[in-house]
């Protein structure tokens, strides 16, 4: 008696198409882009680095995630500590999050791209970003004095334009701008004693500069021989 092989038919695999570049970019920026809202609309506060700053915020370009409030700060400052039960409240405030504003943190020793970007030159430093106009605020570090600048306060004051992110020779350049401006308030006693320290080891650091390329350019004397 022969036995007969039965031959199961199965389908012909089928391949998924490829996703092409174009689309999974533009499937990571609408997701980002979802993640940021669902934060806002949730009072969560985003901390930003250098890596993240501008692919969230869309500073230079159109600022389509929302207006942010920047608080830049140090891990180790007091006085951003004392800041932060104020930040925290403002970003449960539902007024807030009503108009779209988007509270976030930047520490500027892990950011210095972001923080040269904007000329921090302490902190903490508040900033808000709206409509495509910078405004920094001076005001009262409390919860009412920051709502109130938010809400009504940038309506009387003429913003600055957002600085786009900067080259390597553009952030050298604000870094150096940057020293300059912290010697000439140190020169002009607008810094109290730290300012006048700062002076003292600037003349220092120079004076052995200078001791130094003397050395290496001074002519050698010239050996007498009997």
């Amino acid at each position: 008696m022969s036995s007969t092989t039965v031959q199961s038919v199965l389908p012909p695999t089928i391949q998924r198409p490829k996703m092409n570049v174009l689309s999974s970019k533009f499937l990571i920026l609408t997701l980002a882009l979802l993640s940021t809202i669902l934060l806002s609309c949730s009072g969560e506060i985003i901390s930003l680095d250098d890596a993240t700053f501008e692919h969230q915020t869309q500073a230079s370009t159109g600022m389509t995630t929302g207006s942010w409030l920047l608080f830049f700060k140090a891990q180790r400052c007091a006085h951003c500590q004392k800041l932060q039960p104020e930040f925290e409240r403002l970003s449960e405030d539902q007024e807030l999050l009503e108009r779209g504003i988007v509270l976030s943190t930047v520490d500027i020793f892990k950011s210095p791209t972001t923080a040269t970007r904007f000329m921090i030159r302490g902190f903490p430093t508040l900033i808000y970003l709206h409509k495509k106009k910078l405004y920094r605020y001076t005001g009262k570090r409390d919860y009412d004095s920051i709502k109130e600048f938010v809400t009504s306060g940038i309506d009387s004051m003429e913003g600055e334009e957002i600085p786009t992110p900067p080259s390597k020779f553009e952030a050298h350049m604000k870094t150096l701008k940057a020293i300059g401006l912290e010697l000439y308030d140190a020169a002009m006693g607008k810094s109290g004693a730290a300012g006048y320290a700062i002076l003292v080891m600037v003349a220092m650091l120079m004076s052995i500069f200078g001791a130094i390329i003397a050395m290496c350019f001074m002519p050698a004397k010239k050996i007498k021989t009997a």
